[in-house]
């Protein structure tokens, strides 16, 4: 894959005028593509002044632009040692749409350091599976000699070792015990080739035996949210439920200092974005599941937010719609579709418009003491 450095002559040539002195002008105006292919044309010159200019431009002109084609101008903005406003905006894009990502054409030539800053996260709103896959992809398109064409029974023992060696440090951060022992047995078994084999064992036994003795780390489920994005805020979300009814102020250090000391696991049993929720039996998905938390993301003018109803004291069978914040029992209404409608006593009635939903099942994790 590869990206032309200089705008197309044809593409600029409309948007050229003369200027007095013999200066030449571009008119960038609804030129979005071209100023992606100047970004990367004045970099390689050395115009760091004209790529700082079309990095702020490109941000704040075009930002919905660079939203939906991330993948795009996240694969130039890597390699612009300048960019790097522009690369944690592409971020933030993509956890919101990792799927899309890892399925893109830019992912598999993506850097190697990036992929693996990507998979290392705590919160990533992709399945372990998924991300399993995305790896063994990523590394057949940068190992030579094979490609994603192939049938893997044919690669050499030359050609596994070039592939091993290019995702051993990515494998390391695959959480191999949290998968379902069916995707385990069925997508990562024919593939052991590539992995130590003792691993494979190990997965198989942990779910076999659980006294068996481990001699690799078992990493905590890995948090498949598109909404939640840092650390902090699950164990914020763990404080409050472990606190529900207290009317204290947050203490300055949260008692859960690293994501592994969390003491709940948070299984995403639903996800849907908000135009969709209307045509979808989320209800049925969502009763029984014991103690759950959902997580919306809204859509106002100016930012996105997250308003969090935790409902880990009951589930949503009993409890319904309602939750409590601070004291206020409120009714959230989800008849309208995309429209959320809120409804506290004693307050203004909220109405926002539903970006995302997010439903996790609430599980006290065993080694926990508290």
């Amino acid at each position: 894959m590869c990206y032309s450095v200089y705008p197309t002559a044809a593409a600029l040539s409309a948007a050229w005028k003369k200027k007095e002195n013999g200066f030449f002008v571009i008119d960038l105006r609804g030129m979005i593509t071209e100023k992606l292919q100047l970004l990367k044309a004045a970099d390689i010159l050395m115009m760091d002044a004209f790529v700082d200019y079309l990095e702020a431009d490109l941000i704040r002109t075009e930002r919905s632009w660079v939203n939906e084609k991330s993948s795009e101008v996240l694969y130039v903005a890597l390699q612009i040692s300048r960019c790097k406003e522009l690369v944690s905006l592409c971020n933030d894009a993509i956890l919101r749409h990792p799927k899309a990502f890892i399925s893109s054409k830019e992912f598999l030539f993506m850097p190697h350091d990036y992929v693996a800053s990507l998979i290392e996260r705590d919160i990533l709103g992709l399945d372990e599976i998924d991300i399993f896959a995305a790896v063994i992809m990523w590394g057949i398109n940068n190992t030579p000699g094979i490609s994603l064409a192939d049938d893997f029974s044919t690669w050499t023992t030359d050609n596994i070792t070039t592939l091993q060696s290019n995702v051993i440090q990515l494998i390391s951060q695959i959480r191999f015990f949290q998968m379902s022992p069916d995707d385990f047995m069925k997508k990562v078994g024919p593939l052991t080739r590539v992995f130590a084999p003792e691993l494979y064992d190990q997965v198989v036994e942990y779910h076999a035996n659980a006294q068996f003795q481990y001699i690799y780390d078992v990493q905590p489920l890995r948090l498949n949210s598109t909404i939640i994005k840092e650390n902090e805020e699950p164990a914020l979300i763990s404080y409050w439920i472990n606190h529900p009814d207290t009317d204290c102020d947050l203490p300055e250090n949260l008692p859960f200092g690293t994501f592994d000391k969390i003491p709940f696991d948070f299984h995403l049993i639903f996800r849907c974005p908000g135009n969709e929720l209307a045509q979808t039996a989320w209800r049925d998905l969502c009763y029984d599941q014991g103690p759950t938390m959902t997580i919306i993301r809204t859509k106002n003018q100016n930012e996105d937010e997250a308003v969090e109803m935790d409902s880990y004291l009951d589930t949503y069978g009993n409890n319904e719609n309602y939750y409590f914040r601070d004291g206020v029992e409120v009714f959230i209404d989800f008849r309208h579709g995309e429209k959320l409608l809120a409804h506290a006593n004693g307050f203004e009635d909220l109405e926002e418009t539903i970006e995302e939903l997010e439903v996790f099942r609430v599980v006290r994790k065993v080694s926990d003491e508290g």
